[in-house]
This record gives C-alpha cells, sequence and structure tokens, in this order.
C-alpha cells in the first residue's frame, strides 16, 4: 500500500448511474470498502426514473465529500461519464458501471504501480460474475505482450492520470456500441509510460437480465460505422498515425462485429455488411489485408476463437464467409 497515506493521492471513482437501484449500492459499497484511503466517488445520475436518485442522495449524506452526485437529464453515458471527468477533483481516474463493483484491494494496487512508473495509465483484469458471484469469463492481460494494453478497452479495470485525460481532451464518444473506444484506444496510444498488470481489478457483472444472446443481435439501428469514423478522427485530432496494433484491433471489432450480427441480420444482410465494412477497411486502412499479426498464433494472448477469425477475415474471405454462413444457421 502507498507508504504515506496522508500523502495518498486522491483518486475520483466516475459513475454514469441511470436506473439501476438494484445493484447500486453493492458498486458504491465496492468503491467505499477499498483499502486506499484517499477516494472521492463522482456519481452522474443521467435522468433516472427509478430509486437511484434518492439512494445516491443518501450515500451523499452519509459520506459528505467522499461521494458526489449531480442529477442531470438524461443525455446518455457518454455525457455522463464526460461531465464526470470535468468535476473530478482527484489527480487519478477510475471508471465503473453502475451494476458492476471493484475487487477488493484494486485501488491501492493501481495507484501504487502509477506511482512507481510514474505511469499516465495502468490496466488490469476483470472478471464476469453472474448473480450466484460464479465466474463466467474474463481476461486477465499478459504484461510481457504487446497486445496486453489493447486486450480490454473498456474504460474500467484501469487508472488514467487526470492530467493526461485532461491535456489531451480525452472523452466519451455517444454511440450505441463501443462507445469506450474512441476514449480508450487514443489513451493508449498517447500515455507516456503505461503499466499492464496480470491482476483482477475489476467486476463485470454477467447480468442475465441484460446480457442478450448474440443470436438475437441485429445490425440494424446499431451506428457501428459512427463509431470507427468517430475514432480514426480522434487518431487524426491528436496527430497519431493508424498503428500495428490499432489497426489489428480494428480488424478484429470488425470481424467480431460481423460474427456478432449475422444470426440476426441473416445470410443476405449479413453478406452485405460483410462487404460494406470490408469496403471501409479498404477505404482507411489500406493494406488491412496483410496485417502481420493475422494468424492462428498472433497475438499470442489473445483468445484463439479471436485469432482465427482474423487470419480468416484478413487472410481468407472465402472461409470467414462459410464460417459466418455456418454459424448463422
Amino acid at each position: 500500500m502507498t507508504s504515506d497515506r496522508a500523502a495518498a493521492p486522491l483518486v475520483s471513482v466516475l459513475i454514469p448511474v441511470y436506473n439501476a437501484e438494484r445493484y447500486l449500492a453493492r458498486c458504491l459499497d465496492s468503491v467505499l470498502s477499498q483499502d486506499y484511503p484517499n477516494i472521492e466517488i463522482v456519481a452522474v445520475d443521467d435522468g433516472s426514473r427509478d430509486g437511484s436518485p434518492a439512494l445516491l442522495d443518501a450515500y451523499a449524506a452519509k459520506y459528505p465529500g467522499r461521494v458526489r452526485v449531480e442529477h442531470r437529464a438524461n443525455g446518455g453515458v457518454a455525457a455522463a461519464r464526460n461531465r464526470a471527468i470535468e468535476l473530478a477533483a482527484g489527480e487519478y481516474l477510475m471508471f465503473s458501471d453502475n451494476d458492476d463493483y471493484f475487487e477488493p484491494g484494486c485501488v491501492t494496487m493501481l495507484v501504487d504501480a502509477a506511482l512507481d512508473a510514474d505511469a499516465d495509465l495502468v490496466c488490469a483484469g476483470f472478471q464476469r460474475p453472474d448473480e450466484k458471484g460464479a465466474i463466467v469469463d474474463g481476461i486477465i492481460p499478459d504484461p510481457s505482450s504487446d497486445w496486453a494494453p489493447y486486450a480490454i478497452v473498456a474504460a474500467w479495470a484501469k487508472i488514467f492520470r487526470t492530467a493526461f485525460v485532461r491535456e489531451h481532451g480525452l472523452a466519451f464518444f455517444d454511440t450505441n456500441i463501443g462507445e469506450d473506444l474512441v476514449f480508450t484506444l487514443p489513451a493508449v496510444e498517447l500515455s507516456r509510460r503505461t503499466v499492464v498488470l496480470d491482476r483482477v481489478a475489476y467486476n463485470w457483472f454477467y447480468n442475465t437480465e441484460s446480457v442478450s444472446s448474440t443470436a438475437h443481435r441485429t445490425s440494424s439501428g446499431l451506428a457501428f460505422e459512427k463509431t470507427l469514423d468517430a475514432l480514426i478522427a480522434e487518431l487524426k485530432r491528436h496527430g497519431l498515425s493508424v498503428s500495428d496494433m490499432v489497426r489489428h484491433y480494428l480488424i478484429r471489432f470488425v470481424a467480431w462485429y460481423l460474427m456478432y450480427t449475422c444470426r440476426g441480420d441473416g445470410a443476405a444482410e449479413a453478406a452485405r455488411q460483410r462487404s460494406h465494412y470490408i469496403a471501409w477497411l479498404d477505404a482507411n486502412l489500406p493494406g488491412w489485408r496483410r496485417d502481420p499479426y493475422a494468424k492462428p498464433s498472433q497475438p499470442a494472448s489473445d483468445a484463439l476463437a479471436n485469432r482465427v477469425a482474423v487470419w480468416l477475415f484478413a487472410r481468407h474471405p472465402r472461409l470467414f464467409a462459410l464460417a459466418q454462413r455456418a454459424y448463422c444457421r
């Protein structure tokens, strides 16, 4: 633990809240029970219509100075997170979703790593507990892998230096798919020093009431291209070229999306989507088919299914199309 408790830098934990009364107390308690001595919660109530506003106010009254709450009209999770960044007083920022919860000791672990390395960004792993506490999934990044900072693009399970976020004007993008991407990937690319820990910091709750079956997902209404375009624009805004890892991530993201939506879309629409996003990649990432990481063995720390999907998509598109059609049946 940070040796001088009185000098421990303030950590602002930013939580957008929307209709979360069932799990919100667990989320807040997981932060307030951390052994780290200097934490504030900045909760932005995004126009909740259930008991969340009253619960937040009760916590703010019980923990004055430690829990700060702002109520606002509904504007979406990206706007709520961006407002929380504006309100934060801490030297470091962490994020949580309102139905998830922190692993005990994670704030100390992340702060110590940030201070020891003078890092702008520290990344750790997550696990997915279900309602009964059983772990159904998770990712623990491999610090020795170049892929490690890209393995988890969610803003949670990380700590960011606040001055770094504000200096570069990093912000969340208002979209309905991949909203963390436009914040996190530029952060990784811009960070002077990034540390990766092979430890679990975060519990991404597997809520069966909100987790939809992949088989019923369709591309209809998803602003996928809008998200991709926003990321490219954000990289350009910072004067960043598309690195090998970001290119690989985007190819992987497109391949995932095509598999994610194909069952709900059906074969004809899935083929149209595939053609459309291949054209997008051709226009925005010339030479993407020669991605050096598009191999069954690369990146070594990524899941085998992801590696094979990218390899097929980039190197063997006809086989990828066959795999898609088989998956759609």
